[in-house]
């Protein structure tokens, strides 16, 4: 209740009063004393509630005139309700206090109020923007946290896109690594097989502009292949582009993630970096330390995973067994360290022969094997007389002596009709067959 009603309800509640004592009362004196009652009430309203006092005097004014009538008592009354009371309401309420800076001042105290209702304003906005923030921030931090129990490059980027595409406005994910020898960036996440072809060639035409970036960025140029905006988050181990993923989202949440980005990298560089050292050791594991190539016992293991591919999804591949010709000769003529330079150069040149993806691995001593999946006797036939004229073809200088080698390869196709320890005795078998007929050649076993 506002103060102004309240002294309009304490009026009513006088006149109230009033009216059911003047009833009451039998005697004219007593009402007389009665209306002069008002007097002092009237006096208690401020002035600025003057209405009140005015309907108290007129009150008392209309009961004196209906008492007494036009009397000596009525014309008394009159006179003091009208004369008196505003007399004393004028010459006894003290005066307000006036100041040439009041207004001024309030003002001043006006523009403050608004400057801190603004800030407190302001204040609970960037409140509300840090509790977002914060949100995301731990939102991240769990992701991140379930990222280290994958100790894989393909684990970790599986899990990542699994992650990150479960998210508000994100409507898949993938990343992309770049390999030490190659131009290009290779899908390491599972992606639809037509999804992936086209990011496949996005990927080798737009090359050059993902490897510089250096923070997380809205590729436009990448917005075709979906219609949806790209956003890039770049992974820089030591000042090394290492990898990138791939948040296609929708376009009201490009600048959401472009944010986000930046909070999450870090955690992805140090997740990064312990899955390198990782695989770095582990690849110290399956490399033999001379040629650089897979370890027979790490090349069988994959052998079998392509086994089982292929069971599963009824495609070929081909093994290739090679020999260096008369190796016994050169170590027993140049000795073993020359020897070992020719099985470095042969490695060389087995490792730019084969295509990304393929597989070649030290079998033993002078013996190499190479898997090829995916691929037609023609390619096949095509790598393998690559590999065996480069041979024939790399020259090795010894104690003022050139020499050259030459290699023979066996080649065998599997299929759903052999195991993979069948195509493997294939292989070999086709290898003794070249040796015995002449080495320095190629035989296919069909």
């Amino acid at each position: 209740m506002t103060k102004k009603n309240k002294f309009y309800l304490q009026t009513v509640l006088v006149l109230i009063c009033f009216l059911i004592v003047f009833y009451i009362l039998k005697e004219n004196n007593e009402r007389y004393v009665l209306c002069l009652f008002l007097l002092p009430v009237s006096l208690l309203f401020p002035r600025e509630y003057k209405y009140s006092v005015h309907i108290f005097g007129l009150t008392a004014v209309i009961f004196s005139l209906i008492t007494f009538g036009f009397s000596y008592f009525a014309l008394i009354t009159a006179v003091i309700f009208l004369s008196v009371i505003p007399a004393f309401h004028y010459f006894f309420k003290p005066d307000e206090i006036q100041s040439p800076d009041l207004q001024k001042q309030n003002n001043e105290l006006k523009f403050f109020k608004e400057e801190l209702l603004n800030e407190d304003q302001s204040l609970n906005e960037e409140r509300l923007s840090l509790e977002k923030k914060l949100e995301r921030i731990i939102q991240l931090y769990i992701i991140s946290k379930d990222l280290t129990k994958n100790i894989t490059a393909e684990d970790s980027s599986n899990a990542l896109s699994a992650m990150l595409s479960s998210r508000t406005g994100i409507l898949y994910s993938f990343v992309a690594v770049k390999y030490k020898a190659k131009n290009h960036l290779i899908i390491q996440s599972s992606l639809q097989h037509e999804k992936r072809s086209k990011w496949d060639e996005a990927l080798k035409e737009h090359y050059q502009e993902i490897i510089k970036l250096t923070r997380p960025s809205i590729i436009n140029s990448l917005t075709y292949i979906e219609n949806n905006q790209v956003v890039v988050w770049p992974i820089i181990v030591d000042n090394h582009f290492v990898s990138c993923a791939f948040l296609i989202v929708e376009k009201n949440y490009a600048q959401t993630y472009l944010e986000e980005g930046s909070l999450f990298l870090p955690h992805l560089i140090l997740g990064t970096k312990r899955i390198m050292l990782f695989s770095e050791l582990q690849e110290k594991a399956r490399i033999d330390g001379l040629t650089g190539l897979y370890l027979r016992r790490y090349f069988m293991e994959r052998l079998y995973i392509e086994f089982q591919r292929s069971k599963r999804y009824k495609t070929d591949f081909y093994i290739l067994m090679l020999d260096i010709d008369f190796f016994k000769k050169v170590n027993d003529t140049y000795g073993h360290l020359v020897g070992d330079k020719v099985l470095v150069a042969v490695s060389k040149i087995l490792f730019k022969s084969v295509r990304p993806g393929d597989l070649t691995g030290r079998y033993g001593g002078e013996e190499f094997i190479v898997l090829l999946p995916m691929v037609s006797e023609e390619q096949v036939l095509q790598i393998a007389e690559n590999i065996r004229s480069s041979v024939q073809k790399t020259k090795f200088n010894e104690n003022n002596f050139t020499f050259s080698v030459t290699i023979s390869i066996g080649i065998a196709k599997y299929n759903n009709n052999t195991t993979s320890n069948d195509v493997i005795s294939l292989a070999d078998k086709a290898l003794y067959e070249a040796k015995q007929t002449g080495r320095n050649k190629i035989i296919i076993n069909k």
